[in-house]
């Protein structure tokens, strides 16, 4: 690792930079098809500006009330990784860095992610449930393009400057979290605002092809 090693942690989004999948609020609906002409309405309508992003998510939350928590584990499972996950995963850890993990998706999904690849902080939007059972409700942590805040409270949990951060994302939802890392990479990036202020931009099917331009 040697002395001089600039970094300490590193601050993942989830959706489209670990999964292959976009939005795991847009795959969920897919599966279960209410995306079409339903749910993919919602979404227009919030990038359209015409609802705000609460009444977005909750819009959506409403779409699985009364789905069994089970059920929605079982779909959120399939979700695909990008090739080289674990890679990239294990390259970080053996450095000694954090990992943290900041997603505007849903716990369901960076729960499991945390569990399975020991990460040491997530936060993301939590379906609400009672007996095992989704109430068509969600409680919102973090904003589609307010991710600054938790990157400011992973930074004094681990007692990190932002210098020894590392962001890596794939939307102009990331971008604020970007700007508030010493090192950004942006990974099949959709936003070429994102690709500007990104300190390094990949484009490529396999997460270990990030390993080189690490400054490790």
């Amino acid at each position: 690792m040697g002395k001089n090693q600039p970094y300490k942690l590193v601050i993942f989004d989830l959706d489209g930079t670990l999964t292959q999948e976009r939005s795991i609020w847009e795959y969920i609906h897919i599966r279960l098809g209410k995306w079409y002409g339903f749910a993919e309405e919602y979404q227009k309508q919030f990038l359209a500006g015409k609802i705000c992003y609460q009444e977005f998510c909750e819009r959506d939350a409403e779409v699985w009330k009364g789905m069994k928590v089970e059920e929605m584990m079982e779909i959120v499972q399939t979700v695909p990784f990008h090739p080289g996950t674990d890679e990239l995963i294990s390259h970080l850890k053996q450095r000694g860095l954090k990992l943290s993990m900041v997603s505007s998706g849903l716990s369901v999904l960076s729960d499991w992610v945390h569990q399975r690849y020991g990460f040491d902080y997530s936060v993301s939007n939590d379906l609400l449930h009672e007996n095992g059972v989704l109430s068509g409700k969600v409680r919102i942590q973090v904003h589609y393009d307010k991710k600054a805040e938790w990157v400011e409270k992973i930074l004094k949990q681990f007692g990190a400057t932002p210098e020894e951060a590392i962001a890596i994302g794939d939307s102009k939802g990331d971008i604020d979290m970007f700007q508030m890392a010493g090192f950004s990479i942006s990974f099949n990036s959709s936003c070429s605002e994102l690709d500007k202020i990104a300190s390094v931009c990949i484009q490529s099917n396999h997460l270990a092809d990030i390993i080189p331009k690490l400054l490790l």
